[in-house]
């Protein structure tokens, strides 16, 4: 858990300005009365997990047939506040079609501290006319609007390539308004990840996370899971469905070998995955070197790129070619992979102050 007085100093930004809204499938997440689908109980649970692994806000996801007057949301809403979380739901609200205040005032006047909203044409007018009058509310928004935050997956799109995901960024940061929202993955974008292929997810976790902006996690992102999406997430034990769930009910679609991928296993490995994110969103949130606001880019060998957060001393630096290359100056904060005799291995990146 990150102490308040252990938090780098961002002056009087909002809160969200540099967030990490975690966006949780909610029938996928945690079951809590055994009925074999995940929900808001179970997320109760694990919000301890969420607090642990430096969640600012919980993007609740899957919410159709939620009655926002229901005791149990009011109950999550009371302990994720008390845990340092907001609340956030991901709704998809169609001005053409709906009335935005019909679908956005019940949850606003539970005490829900904003929306992530799916993209859709024009909506920005409509839906800022029902949150004016709610200005604490945070909005992360798609395409065109004057939203807080605009969601976007410009580096999940370069792929792991150094030049194109370089221009991805550079697009990105060079745009006016609003902040940016880095994503990896999206709710409906499919896992097509095996153990090898955590090499460069590992990476780009990296390079995501050192970028000015908030950022968006999917649940079990951090645990680099493989397989489908909306996955079940695996929390303990040595059998499917590992946690997710005590009912008797048929998990064959649940790996056996997902045993290795589960939070338990990787709490207990220094190297696993969960282990990096862990480390590198708890230097996110407390070193100083992660405040500013733009960056700048440095000479690097053929296939990489290296940038520091303008005006700290945090570089940045990423390999995606097939040799290894010079680190960088500076002293090694995080790598994705240990670094070889000095050199950065192919697939890597890492934090250097």
């Amino acid at each position: 858990m990150r102490r308040a007085d252990a938090l780098a100093d961002h002056g009087e930004r909002p809160w969200w300005w540099d967030a990490v809204c975690y966006q949780v499938d909610v029938g996928s997440f945690a079951d809590g009365d055994g009925d074999g689908v995940g929900d808001l109980d179970g997320l109760r649970d694990r919000l301890g997990y969420l607090e642990l692994l430096g969640v600012d806000a919980v993007v609740l996801a899957g919410t159709a047939g939620l009655d926002p007057a229901a005791e149990n949301f009011a109950d999550l809403l009371v302990e994720a506040h008390e845990a340092g979380m907001r609340v956030m739901l991901a709704l998809d609200v169609d001005p053409a079609r709906t009335d935005p205040g019909s679908v956005l005032l019940p949850w606003l006047e539970r005490g829900v501290d904003g929306f992530h909203l799916a993209p859709r044409p024009d909506p920005a007018d409509a839906i800022g006319a029902v949150l004016a009058d709610y200005p604490d509310r945070v909005v992360i928004g798609s395409g065109p609007g004057d939203w807080h935050l605009a969601f976007n997956l410009d580096l999940a799109v370069a792929g792991f390539a150094a030049e194109p995901v370089r221009e991805a960024i550079k697009d990105v940061l060079a745009a006016p308004a609003p902040r940016p929202a880095w994503a990896m993955a999206s709710r409906d974008t499919e896992r097509s990840r095996d153990e090898a292929a955590l090499t460069p997810v590992r990476a780009m976790a990296l390079v995501q996370l050192a970028l000015p902006g908030a950022v968006c996690l999917r649940h079990g992102e951090e645990l680099g899971l493989p397989g489908a999406h909306r996955v079940r997430m695996p929390w303990e034990g040595d059998r499917p469905p590992f946690g997710f769930s005590t009912a008797e009910a048929d998990w064959s679609s649940i790996p056996a070998d997902w045993v290795a991928f589960t939070v338990e296993a990787q709490l207990e490995d220094a190297a696993s995955t969960l282990s990096l994110y862990r480390q590198a969103l708890e230097t996110r949130s407390t070193h100083p070197a992660f405040t500013s606001d733009q960056v700048e880019w440095f000479g690097a060998p053929e296939e990489c790129f290296a940038f520091r957060r303008t005006g700290t001393s945090l570089i940045c630096a990423l390999n995606t070619s097939p040799s290894a290359v010079p680190v960088p100056p500076g002293e090694l904060l995080l790598s994705s992979r240990p670094l070889e005799s000095g050199e950065l291995p192919p697939g890597t990146a890492a934090w250097l102050v």
